[in-house]
């Protein structure tokens, strides 16, 4: 599965307002490091093996792989965001095996959580502790961003992804962070990427030309049932105005129309923010559901 990369031009709008900050002497001080935060959110956590092992709340209804109540669990400090005086420290964590390592199935969740910090004379404390506030991601794993949203808000970015029997794809939640903590609601989620090219063992050749043939994995079959063939990949950027867009790229080969050549895939999904959420003003999400 191809991997969907984080845009530039998201990094360069952040550049632009960092280099404007600073021509105005407005200039933020660097943010504290993870690592930093996650020892005074921690007691005794440290950046080792051992010292990643902690023991958290976490409430019924987690999903697969995880339990309830007092659960001994993975820390890795993901990212320090600044919501204006103060600090928000996202952690992902992820059910400990007895050895002290990741213990994950394949669908079990990371579960995201965030502490708040805030400045004192002597440097910065923990002012608040919002716990889990979402679970995303497959085998434990996650990727996040720190992405700016319209009106100076903070935001956070999170990517997944995982493979069933041939079918890939990838996926974005976006939240909003602010009021003491993060948004426990996402302003958007959407379908980043999917293919099927390796699930059945006629897609392959369906989408021919406008996808490379290559050989069928083992778990390719053709089971004799009408079904779609798709090969799409996303890419998404926060525009200055705030816009969300998303490129979707590649081919797909419908059902009922098996018999014809793929149709091409090239086309931008635009979603505005409003209230909370990002809503569609034009364009589709192209991907099929897995």
């Amino acid at each position: 599965m191809r991997r969907v990369h984080f845009q530039a031009g998201l990094l360069l709008g952040t550049l632009a307002c960092a280099a404007a900050a600073a021509a105005a002497g407005t200039e933020p001080a660097a943010l504290p490091a993870p690592a930093r935060l996650a020892a005074l959110a921690f007691p005794g956590w440290s950046d080792s093996a051992p010292g990643r092992v902690q023991t958290v709340q976490v409430p019924p209804g987690a999903g697969t792989g995880w339990g309830s109540g007092a659960v001994r669990v993975v820390v890795e400090p993901k990212l320090v965001l600044r919501d204006g005086e103060r600090l928000t420290l996202v952690a992902g964590l992820v059910p400990a095996g007895e050895d002290g390592r990741p213990a994950a199935a394949q669908l079990t969740p990371m579960a995201l959580a965030s502490y708040q910090f805030e400045r004192t004379r002597d440097g910065w404390r923990i002012g608040a502790r919002q716990g889990i506030f979402a679970w995303r991601g497959f085998a434990g794993t996650a990727t996040l961003h720190a992405v700016a949203l319209p009106d100076r808000r903070q935001g956070l970015g999170v990517e997944y992804g995982s493979c069933w029997d041939g079918y890939c794809g990838t996926w974005l939640a976006l939240y909003e962070v602010g009021g003491g903590g993060v948004r426990r609601e996402p302003a958007v989620e959407l379908a980043l990427s999917g293919t099927n090219l390796d699930g059945a063992g006629d897609c392959a050749r369906r989408l021919q030309p406008l996808v490379k043939p290559r050989a069928a994995e083992p778990s390719a079959r053709v089971d004799g049932t009408e079904h779609d063939c798709y090969d799409i990949d996303g890419s998404w950027t926060i525009e200055p105005a705030g816009e969300l867009q998303v490129h979707y790229q590649g081919a797909i080969s419908r059902a009922d129309t098996r018999l014809s050549p793929p149709v091409a895939i090239d086309q931008r999904h635009v979603l505005r923010y409003g209230s909370g959420k990002y809503r569609a003003v034009s364009g589709f999400n192209p991907v099929p559901p897995i």
